[in-house]
């Protein structure tokens, strides 16, 4: 048996007001965690940025937990703080080995592995039976999905890990080895919600993969695998009675991706009557949507859908790989409306060859849409991505101005610009996106109801500042 410890990274230093503070848990470590207790061996978590702590109240705890392994899965955002973790481990002891997982890492393990030399392996990909075999004492060189330093200090990267086929096989997420009292109210449910009723919001996994291939996104394995939607609801009803939930976060991206399948899990939902216990959101596709699916949802207890439409430019939009119309887009947005469940729409800006006409298109289709929620990203070169590859050949009209992996903050913007747009240009388009949506009279009661009056003097000034 192995003592493994967890950690999610200590807060990072630069801060975007318009992410209001917002906080999400960690549902791959809690995969990993339950999938290793599960096999005997002694797991925790230390949730360093819930609990809001300092790199000398990390090396506190490693040198109290003083475990064999300490285990990070990190977005690219975020990868700088989540090594100060590691950096304080081997200060500890050189003998605690340090594992970086996550998308960053799985889209450039021999990059992380030479940029963080304290890091001793990169699981990457789907890390439960990586992980499981690394702990176990497996021959290195056997164990599939995994990156590591030979003897010469020579990186080996052994082949990729299948993925899990029986996803109804995996334990549910390990949610009690987290401080769940720090979540609530932190999470998507509660921005439409009044601030001083916060609730539990707890994601769950339906599937994993995704059946597109946009060029802003990276992914681990083609294709879809569908959990049982018996043993989705089973989940559901476990989170509700064991942790007073009452909110559920559907966060793979892509429900109803297979139609039958996300009815499934919403009639398992309505026969079970969790329909009365809990709300929840889901991200889906707009060309997935139909007006009886919807209504199914309705009664399911789906109170938000979030579609990304990305862009307003036709050629944009073709290019993206995201295998979407602008119609669709209109009649997702208005039968979502029509059923009673709220619209959410995401978008990017900053595409390859992006003008200021292409921006101002799709300001102007998220007005057109009128959803009750929307959101204007900055393109991000991450790592893995067509996009990247582009930034890095200077194709697409693209400047990489950084790779300092602070920057990749997708509302603030930094890493990248575009010959014709840089990034002053691209944050003041944005903030006059936002300004020219929320600033609608219509709007103007949401934003009373559901954000305190810091928050509304932080974010106006913000906009403000960047769009003039």
């Amino acid at each position: 048996m192995k003592k493994i410890l967890f950690f999610t990274p200590p807060p990072g230093k630069i801060r975007d007001v318009k992410q209001l503070d917002s906080r999400f848990l960690r549902l791959g470590t809690a995969y990993i965690a339950a999938y290793l207790r599960e096999k005997g061996h002694q797991v925790k978590v230390i949730d360093a940025l819930a609990l809001n702590l300092d790199i000398n109240r990390v090396k506190e705890k490693i040198k109290w937990e003083n475990p064999d392994y300490i285990g990070i899965g990190v977005f690219t955002e975020e990868i700088f703080q989540a090594y100060e973790v590691f950096k304080a481990a081997k200060e500890i002891s050189k003998d605690i080995l340090t594992v970086f997982g996550g998308s960053h890492p799985s889209a450039m393990p021999e990059n992380t592995l030479k940029e963080f030399p304290l890091t001793d392996f990169v699981v990457y990909g789907e890390g439960e039976q990586t992980f499981l075999r690394l702990v176990n004492g497996d021959s290195l060189s056997d164990i599939d999905g995994l990156a590591y330093r030979g003897e010469s200090g020579k990186i080996i990267i052994n082949k990729p890990a299948c993925p899990i086929e029986d996803l109804d096989s995996i334990p549910y997420p390990a949610w009690d080895l987290f401080p769940l009292e720090q979540y609530k109210g932190r999470l998507v449910t509660n921005f439409n919600r009044k601030l001083n009723i916060p609730v539990l919001e707890i994601p769950v996994l339906s599937l994993r993969g995704c059946p597109s291939r946009c060029n802003f996104c990276f992914k681990v394995y083609d294709g879809l695998r569908f959990r049982s939607p018996a043993k989705v609801a089973d989940e559901i009803e476990f989170m509700v009675n064991t942790y007073k939930a009452t909110d559920i976060f559907f966060s793979e991206g892509t429900f109803l991706a297979n139609s039958e399948h996300g009815k499934k899990i919403c009639t398992e939902i309505i026969d079970r009557g969790l329909n009365r216990k809990i709300s929840w959101i889901a991200e889906t596709r707009v060309n997935a949507v139909d007006e009886e699916s919807l209504k199914l949802l309705k009664k399911a207890g789906c109170k938000e859908l979030c579609y990304g439409i990305e862009s307003g430019d036709q050629e944009i939009l073709k290019n993206s790989g995201k295998g979407i119309t602008f119609e669709q887009m209109k009649k997702a947005v208005k039968l979502t409306k029509k059923v009673g469940i709220r619209a959410c729409c995401f978008s990017i800006i900053g595409h390859p060859n992006e003008t200021r006409e292409s921006v101002n298109k799709t300001i102007n289709l998220l007005l057109e849409l009128d959803s009750d929620v929307m959101n204007i990203a900055i393109m991000m070169p991450y790592p893995g991505t067509k996009i990247r590859e582009m930034a890095l050949k200077g194709e697409g009209n693209y400047l990489l101005l950084s790779n300092d992996w602070n920057t990749y903050t997708k509302q603030e913007g930094g890493p990248l610009e575009l010959v014709n747009l840089s990034l002053k240009d691209i944050q003041k388009l944005q903030s006059r996106g936002y300004i020219r949506y929320f600033l609608k009279p219509k709007r103007i009661p949401y934003i009373l109801k559901h954000f305190s009056p810091g928050s509304i003097f932080k974010i106006t000034t913000d906009l403000l500042k960047k769009a003039f």
